[in-house]
Parts: structure tokens; sequence; C-alpha cells
């Protein structure tokens, strides 16, 4: 079982500032995986990818409700679309080169 340790202070009041967003919302440091993580009724809701707690926790908290799931799969959508003409377009560009070498 990985090691978590609660935390309900902190110098930004990051912990305070997240029951805001979810009063459900509760963090811990994981001291396996050297992360913080927001938990809600017990599960893992959120592994915070930053090495400590400030407005980009919060602002990713507010981001990832449950509320925003259409908006953050649109947009997902629309990087996966783009990625995937960008990744046509340098096919496209290397075939051509390669027969123009070829005439």
């Amino acid at each position: 079982m990985e090691a978590l340790t609660k935390i309900q202070n902190d110098v930004l009041d990051i912990a305070a500032r997240l029951k805001e967003i979810d009063p459900a919302y509760e963090v811990y440091r994981n001291l396996t995986r050297h992360r913080f993580e927001i938990h809600a009724n017990g599960a893992l809701q959120i592994a915070v990818p930053f090495e400590r707690l400030d407005e980009r926790t919060l602002s990713l908290a507010r981001e990832t409700r449950v509320e925003n799931a259409d908006k953050l799969v649109s947009e997902l959508e629309k990087h996966n679309k783009q990625a995937e003409k960008r990744k046509i377009a340098a096919v496209r560009d290397k075939v051509m080169a390669q027969v123009e070498d070829v005439l």
C-alpha cells in the first residue's frame, strides 16, 4: 500500500481553497510516488503534476471537474485532429521529396 500523508495546512492554503471547489476534496502527499494527490470520498481524483501546491493546482482542479468533461473532450478531439493533420502533411511532404528525387 502506498504511503499517503494528508495535507491539512499548507503555506498557500491550497488544501482549504480546494474545499471551496469541492467540499469532498482532500490533499495527500504520496510518499511512494513523490507527488501530491487530490482524493474525494476515498478515491484518487487528480495526480498533481506539479512539485508544489500552488495556483496551478487550483486551476487544474477547476478544469478537470465533471461539469467540464464535455469541454475537455472537445478540446482533446480538436487537438488530436490537428496532430493528425500535421502528421499527414509531414508524410505527404516526405513522399513528395522522395518522388522529386527519383524524377
